[in-house]
């Protein structure tokens, strides 16, 4: 099992390797990784940071806030209305008319159910039974999803007063330190962002993902969610953390260890290698193992 196990991460990594290719038009190097985007991928094959499964584990990130802020914590942690093993189980008839539906297992994985926006239960329940039955990340080795046991969980849906749906600041925190602010507002829906330095001076490099949102001003409890992101991306050499601003209110979101799993193309090319600079690679939990590239240079 363990020689099979060895085989499929080699044809993996073939496959980073091209699709790495393709995306950035510059080769990955893994044994000298020096771009954002290479140290994604370095992570993913290497990395087995032990923190990594806790942090990526949605319910078990709600236990790792608790535990590094206490009862600040537990303010930010967006209400939690049910968790299961069995999305049969879901009390649809004692919940509110707003909610969001997703496994803790996965990232990018929702049902959301609002005013407008009316989702037999049938359909949650049916899609919920297909989370619970996959691995997240398999083939892309995200390593750290692998051993979460899966769960369906129940959040309140934040809105604003003016009804719309919270703006995600996602903080990437670099050796416990905030670089840049990527914002995003209306997340599942017509999705635009704006990159800001950690002044939250308006960048014009990042991401090419979403269209380029309006200017908005620095929010007045900005600072404070500097704190909190800093103080929970502490431990790690890199990792994003998610967070929203409702009317001044700060909710925890989720932490992030592979954005784009290494392939978020910037713009310029030059912004990637840029922000790698500021990433210290932390190789105290590199596993061993050899890939092909590297057994055949000795």
């Amino acid at each position: 099992m363990a020689i099979l196990s060895a085989l499929i991460d080699q044809y993996c990594i073939l496959e980073q390797r091209l699709k790495f290719y393709r995306c950035h038009g510059y080769r990955l190097d893994l044994e000298d990784p020096k771009s954002f985007n290479e140290k994604i991928v370095w992570r993913k094959i290497f990395d087995r940071n032990p923190l990594f499964p806790q942090v990526m584990d949605k319910l078990g990130a709600r236990n790792y806030v608790m535990e590094s802020l206490g009862k600040e914590g537990e303010d930010i942690l967006i209400p939690l209305l049910f968790v299961t093993e069995d999305p049969a189980e879901i009390p649809f008839e004692f919940l509110p008319e707003e909610y969001i539906v997703k496994p803790n297992h996965g990232s990018g994985w929702y049902k959301i159910v609002g005013h407008e926006n009316r989702i037999p239960r049938e359909e949650i329940i049916k899609q919920g039974r297909k989370w619970i039955r996959k691995t997240y990340g398999r083939r892309r080795m995200e390593w750290a999803y692998r051993d979460i046991q899966p769960r369906i969980m129940v959040e309140r849906l934040l809105r604003d007063r003016q009804g719309r749906l919270a703006s995600d600041f996602k903080f990437h925190v670099f050796n416990g330190k905030v670089e840049w602010v990527f914002v995003m507002h209306d997340r599942f829906g017509s999705r635009s962002a704006a990159r800001y330095l950690r002044n939250f001076t308006r960048m014009d490099s990042g991401p090419t993902s979403c269209k380029r949102a309006k200017d908005i001003s620095k929010p007045e409890n900005y600072d404070k969610m500097l704190e909190i992101a800093e103080k929970l991306g502490r431990p790690f050499d890199y990792i994003r953390v998610d967070l929203y601003n409702v009317d001044g209110k700060i909710y925890f979101g989720e932490f992030t260890l592979y954005p784009a799993s290494g392939l978020n193309r910037f713009e310029p090319v030059s912004f990637d290698f840029a922000l790698g600079e500021k990433w210290n690679l932390d190789t105290r939990f590199k596993r061993e193992f050899n890939p092909w590239y590297t057994i055949q240079r000795r």
